[in-house]
């Protein structure tokens, strides 16, 4: 099927060359100018990914080679309140970089500090906001509520989904929820699912979390 390919493209230019010397010509070009841009390539880098005009708006993410490791121990996160945006960092290298959403302004910020991850779980809740549901769970009678509010007839509380939950501050944490580009969270710190689940992955319990 491939030297029929070589064969037709080559009548459509006229050439009158066989298979055989065909099939050697483009695997001898194709070796050739593999070798001529070797050393012309410019990487993806970090400093590439955070110079780019719009990256305070980006939600893309930046993986890097150290994200291959695993080392909890000397693994940690930085949140960058101001840019809203992530850092894992792997053995000292930064391994990606992710957007996130942080506590709203008006007495929900996101304290700065340093901590330590305090607690991991992959499936959570929380008993702090979340919905009026009906009783039998099937539907929505109010969003956005707090536990303390006081609840429609025949309505019960269901905290908000929290997946890849990881505890830092208090009731504070990590986890996957709408990440939008301001701060808009009641002090959590959301984070898309896919960059939060390899969070999850590459911290342990201990893990440092540094906002600033």
């Amino acid at each position: 099927m491939k030297r029929f390919a070589v064969i037709l493209t080559f009548a459509a230019v006229g050439c009158q060359q066989s298979p055989e010397d065909l099939c050697a010509y483009y695997e001898a070009e194709g070796a050739r100018l593999e070798e001529a841009t070797r050393h012309v390539r410019k990487a993806y880098t970090f400093e590439d990914f955070i110079a780019h005009e719009g990256y305070r708006e980006t939600r893309d993410m930046w993986r890097g080679a150290a994200l291959a490791e695993y080392a909890p121990a000397t693994s940690h996160v930085e949140i960058l309140l101001e840019e809203q945006r992530g850092r894992l960092y792997i053995n000292g290298t930064i391994a990606m970089d992710f957007p996130v959403c942080s506590g709203r302004f008006g007495g929900q910020e996101t304290p700065k500090g340093t901590f330590r991850i305090s607690q991991k779980v992959q499936e959570y809740r929380s008993n702090r906001y979340g919905s009026f549901m009906s009783k039998d769970g099937q539907r929505v009678v109010k969003r956005n509520v707090s536990v303390n509010d006081t609840p429609p007839a025949g309505a019960v509380f269901e905290g908000a989904d929290m997946p890849y939950w990881m505890r830092f501050n208090g009731p504070i944490g990590l986890h996957v929820g709408n990440v939008h580009r301001h701060s808009a969270s009641h002090g959590c710190v959301r984070v898309p699912e896919e960059a939060c689940s390899i969070l999850f992955e590459k911290l342990a319990v201990g893990s440092k979390v540094i906002v600033k």
